[in-house]
């Protein structure tokens, strides 16, 4: 696993409080004024007191209906990391698809487990050749965070018919399922033994509210319940009332957000030099992953010096040449601007 810190790395971002901030997976977009005064009226109704570990009835009842599931297959969870953890932790051997988010293969070290990284390439438009698995737990993240892929429906086949014929469940982190370009497949569409989570960050902007959701078998949602009656006890009762509204207001949310998006990724895609970078169009999510011509961090450290912040890529695992940049600020055009003069300056 790589030592580099990325929350060590995200706070000295922050300390320098550059002009143009492409860095973490923060959403600019504002909260919908309704959803917070939903919340706030819940506060002022007095409902400030512990609630059922599982969540809210209602808040269950509006995912389940969203989801084609039934309410006892949904369980809430403080933010969608809690209930990953909740799998990692019952899990032996954990396979993990990189790049990858580091939280995955972190949580599989701190509770003691064996990590197997599955590398991909730029090389091989990011998807993964698996010819034996060897794991009780497979992490899928589509659409994936840092490169934007969405496996194609054939490929995501494969994969699972492989997990069926070895019987390993799959965790399916779709925390950008609802930003997507192009047309995505649900892993638990294909394949039942996997447990799906997702969350009210990334689409509703709402990354400060922690809420996050489960889909998965009866069972699994008993023994997800069990680990979070230990770890957390509850979601507080005005955050879910919050996360009502937002469910009622998603179509709404999704068409003005996904336009967003993807507007802004078209714009990098026309607007990074080739000369200098080389990447893959994204089909969804809000990144792009950009392979440089010097290493990455050092990359991302001097155009910090432009005002200008990313990450580098040793974040998402061996990756040393690479950086993420974020979609997620309305100064896009000028900071891709700073970055290709980078780019020049450093190739020259």
């Amino acid at each position: 696993m790589s030592s580099f810190n990325v929350y060590e790395f995200f706070n000295k971002i922050s300390s320098l409080n550059p002009e143009i901030r492409l860095d973490a997976g923060q959403p600019d977009i504002p909260v919908d004024e309704r959803i917070i005064e939903e919340a706030v009226s819940s506060l002022r109704r007095g409902e400030t007191g512990y609630t059922k570990t599982s969540g809210l009835d209602e808040l269950r009842e509006r995912i389940a209906e969203a989801e084609g599931v039934e309410k006892e297959n949904v369980i809430i969870g403080n933010g969608s990391k809690i209930l990953i953890a909740s799998q990692v932790f019952e899990a032996r051997r954990i396979g993990v698809i990189s790049p990858h988010w580091q939280a995955y293969e972190s949580m599989g070290r701190k509770f003691g487990k064996e990590v197997k990284i599955f590398k991909t390439s730029l090389e091989d438009g990011w998807e993964p050749e698996m010819e034996e698995l060897n794991v009780d737990l497979l992490v899928l993240n589509y659409p994936h965070n840092p490169t934007g892929k969405i496996l194609p429906r054939e490929k995501l086949k494969e994969i699972l018919e492989l997990a069926e014929e070895n019987r390993i469940r799959i965790l399916s982190d779709e925390s950008y399922s609802d930003i997507t370009f192009k047309p995505f497949t649900p892993p638990r569409e294909l394949y039942e033994n996997v447990i799906t989570v997702k969350g009210f960050s990334k689409l509703f902007s709402m990354t400060g509210f922690r809420l996050g959701y489960a889909i998965a078998q009866r069972e699994d949602v008993r023994r997800m319940q069990k680990f979070l009656e230990i770890m957390t006890t509850s979601v507080p009762i005005f955050i879910q009332r919050a996360g009502i509204k937002a469910i009622e207001l998603k179509e709404e949310i999704k068409k003005k957000a996904v336009k967003i998006y993807r507007k802004r990724a078209d714009l990098a895609v026309r607007t990074l030099d080739r000369m200098f970078f080389e990447f893959e169009e994204p089909d969804g999510a809000f990144y792009l992953f950009v392979r440089t011509k010097t290493e990455g961090l050092g990359f991302a450290e001097r155009l910090l010096e432009k005002g200008v912040s990313v990450f580098p890529g040793i974040v998402f695992g061996d990756y040393r040449n690479f950086i993420r940049i974020s979609l997620v600020s309305p100064k896009l055009q000028e900071g891709l601007r700073r970055i290709n003069e980078l780019g020049e300056e450093l190739d020259g």
